[in-house]
């Protein structure tokens, strides 16, 4: 049970991400090359993912498969133990593995085009509030 307190954060913060970044793409017209940039850094994402839960290992740190470990290395035998969890718990442990994988992928794109959401939309007001006439212009003769 104490593995839950470690997956569920990690699992929402990761999904977060993902729904943020779905939300953005398919929010407004993105230029051609944001698209490109949103789909290198998915692929780039599922190889990650499929690396964090399949193939990660940390012997300097003395564990397999991240950010969630399953095994951890004896040093002294060097041989690697499988932390205790049950079947259903190990294999959560391992989609949340996959899905931060392709969150921490998402992640930069995802924070740029917030950016530049948030850029657009401060020019546009900039320049709405620019057009506007003041009333002291429209009373004068």
């Amino acid at each position: 049970m104490i593995g839950l307190l470690v997956i569920v954060p990690v699992a929402f913060f990761a999904g977060w991400i993902l729904k943020k970044s779905t939300t953005l793409y398919c929010g407004r017209a993105w230029p051609s090359g944001w698209l490109g940039l949103f789909w290198l850094s998915a692929a780039l994402g599922l190889g990650l993912g499929v690396w964090f839960c399949c193939y990660a290992e940390w012997e300097a740190m003395q564990f397999r498969r991240l950010p969630i470990p399953i095994a951890r290395l004896d040093p002294v035998t060097g041989v690697w133990n499988e932390l205790e969890m049950s079947v259903a718990l190990r294999q959560l442990v391992l989609a949340v593995d996959f899905v931060a994988g392709l969150a921490l992928a998402m992640f930069p794109i995802t924070a740029s085009m917030r950016l530049a959401e948030f850029m657009d939309e401060s020019r546009r007001l900039r320049a709405a509030a620019a057009s506007q006439t003041s009333p002291s212009a429209v009373d004068a003769p």
